[in-house]
């Protein structure tokens, strides 16, 4: 079932194009990871997915509703959930209740929230910090907080944002297999540089640059395309004989 479909989505800041005509759809137990160099329009894709950005044409349904036109706020409540690159949380809060929050905004109250905050700390791996302070908290466990509290909403779109970014190779390794548990539950957009980590989840890859799609498809036929390894990678191509 089609969670997301987004179609002919585009943006401009100036000069400068964001979203170029961009269309894809998600599923549920999906992921589709997106990459591109610095700039290439991601964070902003992102931003109109959420709310927080409008785009100059296009469409974004969400569950066969249009969102186009919808608020941050309004997006949340009908199923979007959203981690970021440099984890958010309320650094006073302990990680329960800073999950019991989201649980409460996602339509939770009393024991129900609770039970809610408890079972998504749980699937997340804080349960032994689940008293701490959030900013006590290592990078990897704030990490798994960012997604806790995503989750805590009941989304049924997460979007994630260069999540595995500043973690050890191990940390990496253990974030992905979290994220593999919890996908069959959603459907995922995940921004990611760490292209070893996204290839492992997604089922396919969508490259932009200036907000154009350059290529998209399997994870290993994108990594490999020419466009991408020249324009994303900085590779120095040979010229064909």
């Amino acid at each position: 079932m089609t969670v997301l479909a987004v179609t002919n989505l585009s943006r401009r800041f100036g000069a400068i194009t964001v979203a170029d005509n961009l269309s894809f759809e998600v599923a549920q137990g999906e992921c589709l990871g997106i990459i591109g160099p610095n700039g290439a329009g991601k964070t902003s894709v992102f931003n109109m997915l959420t709310g927080n950005v409008k785009p100059e044409a296009g469409r974004i349904v969400l569950d066969g509703k249009d969102m186009t036109g919808a608020t941050a706020h309004a997006r949340t409540k009908a199923g979007l959930g959203r981690t970021y690159q440099v984890p958010q949380p309320f650094g006073r809060l302990t990680a329960f209740e800073n999950v019991l929050a989201a649980a409460v905004f996602g339509g939770g109250a009393g024991h129900a929230a609770q039970h809610r905050a408890r079972d998504v700390i749980s699937r997340t791996g804080l349960k032994a910090r689940a008293d701490k302070p959030a900013e006590s908290l290592p990078l990897l466990d704030r990490k798994r907080l960012e997604l806790a509290r995503a989750m805590a909403l009941r989304p049924r779109l997460l979007l994630l944002d260069e999540i595995a970014g500043g973690l050890t190779e191990a940390e990496v390794h253990e974030l992905v297999e979290l994220i593999q548990e919890l996908k069959p539950d959603v459907a995922m957009v995940w921004i990611e540089h760490v292209t070893h980590a996204l290839s492992a989840v997604a089922e396919r890859i969508l490259a932009i640059n200036f907000g154009a799609e350059i290529a998209s498809g399997l994870p290993d036929a994108v990594m490999r395309d020419p466009a991408v390894l020249e324009i994303y990678m900085g590779a120095v191509l040979d010229a064909p004989a």
